[in-house]
């Protein structure tokens, strides 16, 4: 009798147990993981009323940056941990011409009430918009001013992360939506091109995003297909140092992949960093001394071959200086910033006809007198 006993409750707690294996399995894979091709910090899982987004740290591996949970229907409960915002926002403050330029093109940019470094900003029609009072001044965006925050009511901040950055001060206290804009960080142009799917889901223009990125994603591929068959690859050295310090974008940043994509060798193509890395004026020039171009992005005055000497004698012994093959993209005079990270293909075709034909003007890079 005991042992019958025994058995009926052996049978019952196995049977309590694989229903509540069932359930925990069930609730595990009901959501919909929507497919991305490109990116690898982006993580999204569909719910029906709500969506998560991971974003993975790009600084210390398999830890997680951030959780957004973007709810769409109101009735949605039991949402799991992170960061809620209801979708769409109709509010954004922007602390980047880049993310501001983007949502523009997504058709958002009435859903920008504020941002950060005004200053910057090239394209006329934000411009238009900071003008009349309808795109508020936040000020510098490493200090921004809290109560033109707090006034401005907005659904959500976009900003960018850094490395060890502490934080974001007092605007972790407003216990407004901080989206963390770490699309900087994806080891690939079109990686980082594909986070505009996240933003049209934030704002509500997901079919523009989607259909945008489509246009970017064919022509790139198109454009990288053709540079393949180049014979030529020029070697490349990027950038200007900062006094003696040259901050060169790592072999894994998006830079540093365009290169190759445009049919070029890249100096520090094997280096394994994203973002970029900071070394001394004289490794780069040792390094990259036999270099065949060299481009790089500057701000103030126009410069040219004789500047770039008074500036630092260890420039004229790259091969690049000394045949004149040498083009500067003017950050001030251009719209760099604000359309080619999410729009590489524009860039893409302006270094593949750099790399092939080594003459003319582009849209955002000029051959140095």
């Amino acid at each position: 009798m005991i042992r019958h006993l025994l058995y009926i409750l052996l049978l019952t707690t196995v049977v309590l147990t694989s229903c509540s294996q069932g359930k925990t399995q069930g609730a595990e894979v009901e959501g919909d993981t929507l497919r991305l091709k490109y990116s690898r910090l982006l993580t999204v899982v569909d719910y029906g009323k709500y969506r998560t987004v991971d974003i993975a740290d790009p600084w210390r591996e398999d830890r997680t940056l951030h959780r957004y949970i973007l709810v769409s229907d109101t009735t949605a409960n039991h949402l799991p941990e992170g960061t809620i915002i209801n979708v769409p926002i109709h509010r954004a403050m922007v602390f980047t011409t880049v993310h501001a330029s983007l949502l523009a093109d997504l058709g958002a940019m009435k859903a920008i009430c504020g941002m950060a470094d005004v200053r910057y900003v090239k394209r006329q029609d934000v411009r238009r918009m900071v003008a009349d009072k309808i795109i508020t001044d936040l000020g510098n965006s490493m200090s921004p001013d809290i109560e033109k925050i707090i006034d401005g009511n907005p659904d959500m901040v976009l900003v960018s992360p850094f490395e060890n950055s502490g934080g974001y001060g007092k605007l972790d206290e407003l216990h407004i939506p901080i989206v963390e804009c770490a699309d900087y960080m994806e080891p690939s142009p079109l990686a980082r091109a594909e986070w505009m799917k996240f933003y049209g889901m934030l704002t509500g223009h997901e079919d523009e995003a989607n259909a945008l990125f489509e246009q970017v994603e064919t022509r790139y591929n198109s454009l990288k297909t053709e540079a393949s068959q180049l014979k030529d690859k020029p070697k490349v050295v990027i950038d200007l140092p900062l006094g003696n310090t040259w901050y060169i974008p790592g072999g894994q940043s998006t830079i540093g992949q365009m290169v190759e994509d445009a049919g070029g060798t890249y100096c520090f193509r094997n280096d394994k960093s994203g973002g970029s890395k900071a070394l001394a004026a004289e490794v780069v020039v040792e390094q990259c001394e036999d270099a065949d171009l060299w481009l790089f992005r500057y701000g103030g005055a126009e410069k040219t071959i004789a500047t770039l000497a008074s500036e630092n004698k260890a420039f004229t012994h790259l091969k690049a200086w000394q045949d004149g093959n040498v083009w500067g993209c003017s950050t001030e005079r251009t719209l760099f910033y604000e359309e080619t990270p999410f729009r590489p293909d524009r860039l893409l075709e302006e270094f593949s006809n750099i790399f092939r034909n080594r003459s003319g003007e582009g849209q955002y890079f000029k051959k140095l007198k």
